[in-house]
This record gives structure tokens, sequence and C-alpha cells, in this order.
């Protein structure tokens, strides 16, 4: 998966509500509802160069 096919999921991913226990309240992409969302912070960040705080919140 390409840098800009990363960063467009990731910017839908932004969408995605997130109940109180912090897992996602909706199916997205791969995950169902009620992946944790650092589940799928980590699986970003294992395929960015940089690692998702520099590439995709610029950290």
């Amino acid at each position: 998966m390409s840098f800009e096919e990363l960063e467009k999921l990731w910017n839908e991913f932004e969408d995605v509500p997130i109940d109180k226990d912090e897992c996602i309240d909706e199916d997205f992409y791969i995950w169902e509802k009620g992946t944790d969302r650092y589940h799928i912070w980590h699986w970003f960040d294992d395929r960015l160069p940089n690692g998702l705080a520099k590439d995709l919140m610029g950290l």
C-alpha cells in the first residue's frame, strides 16, 4: 500500500466513531466494530516509513 493510500485511509479513519472503551463503533476497512483504536494505530505505524506520529500526525 502506498503512502498516499495510507494517508487517505487515515483521513477516513478520523471520521470513525470511537466508543468510551476506545474501540471503533462501526466496521472500518479490515477491522470489525469493537476493534481497539490503538490496534489500528499500530497497524498504520507498522506500514509507514517514519511511523504514524511523524508521517501522518505531524508530531
